[in-house]
């Protein structure tokens, strides 16, 4: 159990021309980093922290993650999404990367996410394809009572659907989709 609280997180590094990965059958790829990387853990808690000009994503729960709880932060000036969430599966082609099949039995990807209260606003800088909050291979996410504006697409992305259980409500999302027009701010 790690708590990150009342801290502020400034100067990551760029990067929108590292290596990206495409994690499901959804259209986006992102990198799989973060300023804030999260892996294995349970119970990990970031709430009331400032994340300002974090150049790339600024906060990733990669992999086997369960309880995190992502509250009352301020997210503003990020280069790429603010949070991602991106597991791993098993069942892949030969000729696909590893973890991109469609079987999620193992467990390996984020799991009761909650994701309450945050303000996000300016993202994208670097990366066109962020959004406040993008969901890949993951399951029974609470997102609530969140703020999201002034982003290039989707306020919300959940690529895939994998595993259901989400819970989204009392959001709100606006200026969204400002570099482009192919969907709305829940995409």
């Amino acid at each position: 159990r790690v708590t990150f609280s009342a801290l502020k997180f400034t100067g990551a590094a760029m990067t929108f021309l590292d290596p990206h990965g495409v994690p499901s059958g959804g259209d986006w790829a992102l990198q799989r980093s973060a300023a804030l990387f999260f892996e294995g853990t349970i119970n990990t808690t970031l709430e009331r922290c400032e994340l300002i000009r974090l150049d790339g994503n600024a906060i990733m729960l990669s992999g086997f993650n369960r309880h995190a709880n992502i509250s009352h932060n301020t997210f503003l000036s990020t280069g790429a999404s603010a949070i991602a969430l991106w597991g791993y599966t098993n069942g892949t082609h030969p000729l696909q990367p590893a973890g991109t099949g469609p079987d999620g039995t193992e467990g390996n990807f984020p799991r009761y996410t909650h994701v309450h209260g945050n303000f996000i606003r300016h993202l994208g800088i670097h990366e066109k394809q962020s959004s406040c909050l993008f969901q890949a291979k993951s399951a029974q996410t609470f997102i609530s009572n969140n703020i999201c504006l002034d982003v290039p697409r989707a306020g919300f992305n959940l690529n895939d659907g994998f595993g259901g259980g989400n819970d989204i409500s009392l959001n709100l999302l606006f200026q969204t989709c400002g570099e482009s027009g192919d969907h709305g701010a829940l995409n």
